[in-house]
């Protein structure tokens, strides 16, 4: 029983100084504009607050208590602190003039400590003398910022002695493309980037089209109305970005047997044609490679100079078509874009009866069932050798007719030559019904 009364007294007493430290809070003031709480460290209970000169400045502690209040400062640790004047009404005390580059902080009987430490931001300026752009150490993917910069670091201890650097930061502005997969189409985009400490020796992602670089900062100086800027001279773009595209422009027939789906390609002659969408004008040389692919890159069956190739593959067989595309000077090169080609082997079949004229749509032609058909000639005859029809496209066929009328159902006969893509060699003879009731009219 007592050791449960002990715990919760003890919880009781917990909550009421966990209150007592959310309430106490500090607030500086002074030098010119507003002071910048640069840095909360909730860890260590440390603030570390800027100003703009020490001119009329003062830390002052509001507690939920009017007890009084002890205050001290440290140099390099809370443990080496020495006692500093303070002026109290009620919960309110106040340390005037206090000095910069030291911890401060007010103790209370019952409150947890919490700690500030000060910084005069005037003392350590910031001087942009030059930017230079350099393109070391790989021009195709990074630009590096260099130059005369200097800038003392900004450095304060913590509680527990550890020498920490409030870092510096940097807006980094400068242009660049960026690609839009709705419209296929770069756009010119401004990219705003933010960097810790120096700039001097940060990269920035190599930007696809000429532009200047600016630096503007560092932020503390923002917010105190000081910052100051620099630009660069214009950097002319040398990385490269490609986006390819290849699409079949030419549909199977619906007489084409059906084969197994290939990522591109299909029945011969198959018509693809291929497009490249560059950062131009940094984009200066564009290559297409098509090739066998069990020849390899070696055997090239194309190369062709531009941004744009139509091509046909008439031979059975897998295929790899390759784009690269250069910059002006050769220095970078884009070759991310491959795709594969696949055309499928030959195959004839021949029907031996159709119904002209009877169900429209359906069975009314007398056509041919294929795949990868490169040359073809089709001859329909009668029973006396007259020929009657003749054609060259096996996606097409005879509709029964001879003169704008329908022939008399019976037999006819044909002959087809063909070639496939593979190199088979097709010469098939034949007859070929034509069923028709006599009650169906001639057009």
């Amino acid at each position: 029983m007592i050791q449960r009364m002990c715990i919760k007294v003890h919880f009781i007493c917990c909550l009421l100084l966990l209150g007592f430290g959310l309430q106490a809070q500090y607030s500086v003031s002074g030098g010119r504009g507003v002071p910048l709480l640069a840095k909360d460290d909730t860890y260590n209970r440390l603030q570390v607050y800027l100003l703009n000169g020490m001119g009329q400045s003062e830390i002052r502690y509001t507690s939920a208590s009017s007890l009084p209040h002890k205050w001290y400062r440290y140099k390099n640790s809370a443990l080496n602190a020495e006692p500093v004047a303070a002026t109290q009404q009620g919960n309110v005390s106040v340390v005037s003039n206090p000095e910069e580059g030291y911890g401060y902080f007010a103790e209370v009987a019952g409150e947890l400590a919490r700690y500030v430490w000060v910084i005069d931001y005037s003392r350590y300026p910031v001087e942009l003398r030059s930017l230079d752009l350099s393109e070391q150490p790989d021009p195709c993917a990074y630009l590096k910022l260099s130059g005369d910069m200097a800038m003392e670091k900004l450095m304060y201890h913590t509680p527990n002695g550890i020498l920490t650097e409030l870092k510096r930061q940097f807006e980094v502005t400068y242009k660049t493309l960026e690609w839009a997969e709705s419209t296929a189409l770069f756009s010119q985009k401004e990219i705003k980037k933010v960097v810790d400490g120096n700039p001097s020796g940060q990269t920035l992602d190599a930007p696809l089209c000429d532009t200047d670089v600016r630096i503007a900062g560092d932020l503390f100086a923002r917010h105190f109305g000081i910052e100051k800027s620099i630009a660069s001279s214009l950097y002319q773009a040398v990385a490269i970005e490609v986006h390819g595209f290849a699409d079949k422009l030419n549909s199977d027939a619906p007489n084409v047997v059906s084969y197994e789906a290939a990522d591109l390609g299909g029945s011969a002659p198959v018509d693809i044609r291929f497009k490249a969408v560059a950062n131009d004008p940094v984009a200066a040389q564009y290559i297409w490679k098509i090739y066998r692919k069990e020849d390899g890159p070696e055997k090239l069956l194309v190369r062709f100079t531009g941004e744009e190739l139509v091509y046909t593959f008439d031979k059975f067989g897998e295929y790899v078509a390759e784009l690269e595309v250069s910059n002006r000077s050769l220095s970078c090169t884009d070759q991310s874009f491959s795709r594969d080609i696949k055309i499928v082997e030959s195959s004839l079949e021949i029907p031996n009866a159709f119904s002209p004229g009877t169900s429209p749509g359906v069975n009314d032609e007398f056509r041919v069932a294929y795949k990868s058909l490169v040359r073809f000639k089709g001859t329909i005859f009668n029973r006396w050798g007259v020929e009657l029809f003749t054609w060259t496209d096996p996606s097409q066929g005879w509709d029964g007719k001879k003169g704008g009328k329908y022939v008399s159902p019976g037999v006819y006969f044909y002959i087809i030559e063909a070639e496939g893509s593979d190199g088979v060699s097709y010469k098939r003879k034949g007859d070929i019904n034509i069923l028709r009731s006599k009650n169906v009219q001639n057009e």
